[in-house]
């Protein structure tokens, strides 16, 4: 598993939406993982290429791996095609969350669910989904979610750097309940920033 850091920084390290995506998760300036998206649906399944061709991102299935720098598998995350909107959570191949999201205008919302349909956390969005506070199922504020651009970026940092995403724990989480964190982040990116 990945060891509980307070302070997560998750970046889209990939420029083109061409490309298939890669995160790095750094914490203290320091590689701590990688989320990539695995060949098998980002290339491979020309069902997927034509939905993204049709500028149809959130339909197409998605398979992500959460790995340690040194590639070692630590999670999976994946999307079935379709119109579900439904992520599942795999850790060596059994299933410990489904995150649901609701996307509105003014209201986001994604709610990780445990195998048996027991609220786990649940992330609510503000300012435009830039912004989003994680609870635990009694209400209490474990962490957040922030959105942020590069502050004064060089003409170069401006057309290759991608968005940072700040994860800041405000209390005590556990190594699931950081993965889940992890995993609500990257399903955010690719199903309302990059859709």
């Amino acid at each position: 598993m990945l060891n509980v850091q307070p302070n997560l920084e998750v970046k889209l390290d990939t420029i083109l939406k061409s490309q298939s995506p890669r995160y790095s998760v750094r914490a203290e300036g320091k590689l701590v993982a990688m989320v990539e998206e695995v060949a098998d649906t980002a290339t491979n399944d020309w069902k997927n290429q034509l939905l993204n061709t049709v500028r149809l991102h959130t339909v197409s299935s998605k398979k992500f791996q959460v790995t340690t720098p040194k590639s070692k598998v630590i999670a999976t995350i994946e999307k079935a095609r379709g119109f579900s909107e439904n992520f599942d959570v795999f850790i060596a191949g059994n299933q410990v969350a489904t995150l649901e999201q609701v996307f509105h205008v003014r209201s986001q919302t994604v709610t990780a669910l445990s195998p048996e349909g027991e609220i786990l956390l649940t992330a609510e969005g503000r300012n435009g989904a830039s912004d989003f506070k994680i609870q635990q199922e009694d209400d209490r504020t474990i962490s957040s979610i922030s959105k942020r651009s590069i502050p004064n970026p060089s003409v170069k940092e401006a057309l290759v750097a991608g968005e940072i995403y700040h994860v800041r724990h405000h209390e005590e989480v556990t190594e699931l309940e950081q993965l889940i964190i992890l995993a609500m982040t990257v399903m955010t990116v690719e199903q309302l920033h990059n859709a």
